[in-house]
């Protein structure tokens, strides 16, 4: 599966998708800035699917990477060519210090590294 690090998106250049899969209340709290980014959640994947470019780059975050890395294997399955999961998804964002706007609650999580580096 392909995982990247929230800090080295930019390294992808400029043609991409950030797909935020969260529930809308969460984007609507809190949310990465990042230039190109839409907010589907997973949970209504199934009607919004036919309205992304299958072939365009797309990487998937959420809060902590757990739902992005299942969304991945689903698109994948559903023939999306280019597909990968922020790594650690808004916490590892959050830990490497990138923007946000919203309120982020306090949300460094136990079960991953508090590091801000990535491995991968």
């Amino acid at each position: 599966m392909n995982t990247i690090c929230p800090s080295h998106l930019a390294s992808l250049g400029e043609d991409f998708l950030l797909l935020d899969i969260r529930e809308r209340f969460e984007f609507n709290t809190y949310r990465a800035v990042f230039p190109d980014q839409k907010n589907i959640p997973f949970s209504e994947f199934d009607e919004e699917l036919p309205n992304l470019d299958k072939n365009r780059k797309t990487v998937l975050i959420c809060n902590n990477g757990l739902r992005s890395r299942t969304a991945v294997q689903f698109l994948a399955e559903r023939g999306f060519t280019d597909v990968s999961s922020v790594m650690g998804g808004l916490v590892k964002w959050q830990q490497n210090g990138l923007p946000m706007t919203g309120t982020p609650p306090n949300f460094i999580s136990h079960s991953l590294s508090l590091s801000k580096e990535c491995s991968a």
